[in-house]
């Protein structure tokens, strides 16, 4: 079992080197990043508030088991990572109720870029690559001066050695490509709250969410006029704070006239824009540099991308396109709750020797939930929903229609991408549906782009692009004369951010794609997460049918069972009120 102790709190169990089942906390406890506070707040002193109001995943943890069949005590090993002052060793001690204590284990110091490591590699397909892990914070450093900002690991067979490595001040008075993105995400008020307004990354209040600066940046104007803020030099990105703070004053005074990031919609302001823009651009060209940088030292023409800021996938396309590597696997959960996987390869390839291998191709990792579950959750909504047994067929019937459709299959993925398995599914071809999406059913800013979900076996159709995307971590573009076919996934540059559907890892939803393909000529649909704003993925059919109802979801499809909402109307301004032509 792997555990990741910090936030995005997660669990997992490898046997024989296969990920047999792995979870997040959060989707269990429905509390966004499950950071596992005791005491909601800042500590005043990190390393004391780290140490005295962390907790172990339970929940995860019990899941994990029941998933399986086993009992705690039938575990071989059980090994444990938490980024900044990695403790997780005398956490589990305290609290993991395991008899044979010896069987606790945690990654050699410093480890959380060692765990992250240890995912995407054994993840992958490859026999030997470079590593590159880039974050926000990783680990202290074992002089205790600074902490992991981003690490270069060599690795072959079921060898992993760190080549190069490169850490900010324990006083953050510099910071790495991760905080840098934290820094301007934050000043945007793009910010999960949570705790004491003081907690977070710069004081931000919770957790920033850089995925909104990204989404953001095609709609900014290049800004020639403002300076370089990261410096790339012998494979180090450094940013100084006082420099990121001083050009925050000095750009706001000067062209953010009107802009306050305490008001709904501050994010419309250009300067918003302009900044965003900014950022991902800085970002782009540091990660292309460490990705070289990888590539000369390493000699290898393989490589895997991981961490936090590997979830930026606009840059994970330049990457690809630009690095020099041959081929570039990017892992699906490379934030923080992919951590728990790479500690239970740990555990399996460095600790117990094991050599089986497993290519990872999708991100399905949890429990499956039978017609019993789902019949139980039905009838604990009573009257609120009607239920009945329906085809895929019919379904893409619907989407084909206009109408969106909340999507529950099998396991739930692991990572912050819904992928098939719990997702919001709509028709890509109504000009209206992204900003029925963003403000009606989602209740988030309308400039968040949607992504496409394709037919692997069609992709280079509609996209400028062959590539494998299973994880909806690249962002070619859509090819001219499509363009105006799928709006609703075309992003405002013309973008769109790929999920490649494979017969093999996901026939339920290869077969909805399929099926609203031969009836509209359009071999991809929307894809959304199975969530509302500010909350996490749903987990369970219980979760699944409450966002159903609490939200403009119009039909929701659980396993075979499709459920309708009785006496509902259609809000004013749904897409299927303005129909578009059905072309083939």
């Amino acid at each position: 079992m792997g555990l990741n102790l910090g936030h995005d709190r997660s669990a997992c169990i490898v046997k024989d080197g296969e990920i047999v089942v792995a979870v997040e906390e959060e989707r269990l406890d429905r509390s966004k990043h499950s950071p596992g506070f005791l005491v909601h707040g800042y500590g005043g002193r990190l390393e004391l508030s780290e140490y005295l109001t962390r907790v172990l995943p339970m929940k995860s943890i019990n899941y994990c088991l029941e998933a399986v069949g086993l009992s705690i005590d039938d575990l071989d090993l059980v090994v444990g990572n938490k980024s900044i002052y990695d403790n997780a060793l005398k956490r589990m001690l305290l609290e993991f109720p395991i008899r044979d204590k010896s069987k606790l284990r945690i990654l050699p110091a410093p480890s959380h870029h060692l765990a992250h490591a240890y995912s995407a590699y054994f993840a992958s397909p490859f026999d030997d690559a470079a590593v590159l892990v880039v974050d926000g914070v990783g680990s202290l450093t074992e002089d205790g001066t600074g902490f992991e900002k981003h690490t270069i690991f060599d690795a072959q067979g079921r060898s992993m050695e760190r080549v190069y490595s490169d850490a900010f001040p324990k006083d953050y008075s510099e910071v790495g490509i991760g905080l840098f993105y934290s820094f301007f995400s934050s000043k945007l008020s793009f910010v999960t709250r949570y705790g004491h307004p003081a907690f977070g990354d710069f004081g931000c209040g919770g957790y920033p969410e850089a995925g909104k600066t990204m989404g953001l940046a095609p709609y900014g104007q290049h800004r020639p006029d403002w300076p370089r803020l990261l410096h790339l030099d012998a494979g180090k990105v450094n940013a100084r704070t006082a420099d990121l703070e001083d050009a925050w004053r000095r750009w706001l005074k000067e062209d953010g006239e009107g802009f306050d990031s305490g008001e709904r919609g501050s994010w419309d302001h250009p300067f918003a824009k302009d900044v965003a823009r900014k950022v991902q651009e800085e970002t782009e060209e540091a990660l292309l540099y460490l990705a070289r940088h990888a590539r000369k030292i390493t000699g290898r023409r393989r490589l895997c991308f991981t961490g936090g800021v590997a979830l930026n996938s606009v840059a994970n396309e330049r990457i690809a396109n630009e690095s020099g590597f041959d081929e570039v696997y990017f892992f699906g959960p490379s934030g923080d709750d992919g951590v728990a996987i790479g500690s239970a390869y740990y555990g399996y390839y460095a600790l117990a020797g094991g050599e089986k291998r497993h290519h990872v191709k999708s991100a399905s990792m949890g429990r499956a939930y039978g017609q019993d579950a789902i019949d139980e959750a039905v009838r604990e909504a009573g009257g609120a929903v009607e239920a009945r047994q329906a085809e895929v067929s019919e379904v893409a019937r619907l989407i084909a229609s206009h109408h969106t459709v909340g999507w529950f299959q099998t396991g739930s993925e692991i990572g912050p991408r819904a992928l098939g398995h719990r997702s919001i599914v709509a028709d890509p071809r109504h000009p209206e549906m992204r900003d029925y999406l963003n403000d009606v059913v989602k209740h988030r800013e309308l400039f968040r782009p949607f992504a496409p979900s394709v037919l692997a076996e069609r992709v280079s159709d509609w996209f400028e692009s062959d590539r494998e995307s299973p994880f909806m971590l690249l962002v070619p573009h859509v090819r001219q004369d499509k363009e105006k076919v799928i709006p609703a996934v075309c992003h405002v540059d013309g973008t769109a951010r790929v999920q490649t559907v494979h017969q093999e890892t996901n026939s339920a939803y290869h077969a909805l794609i399929s099926a609203f393909a031969e009836i509209t000529g359009v071999p991809l649909v929307l894809n959304t997460s199975y969530n509302d704003a500010g909350e996490p993925i749903v987990e369970t059919p219980a979760d699944a049918i409450r966002t159903f109802l609490n939200t403009e979801i119009d039909y929701l499809y659980l396993g075979d069972t499709l459920l309708s909402k009785p006496g509902r109307s259609l809000p004013d301004s749904h897409p299927s009120r303005r129909p578009v032509e059905v072309s083939k």
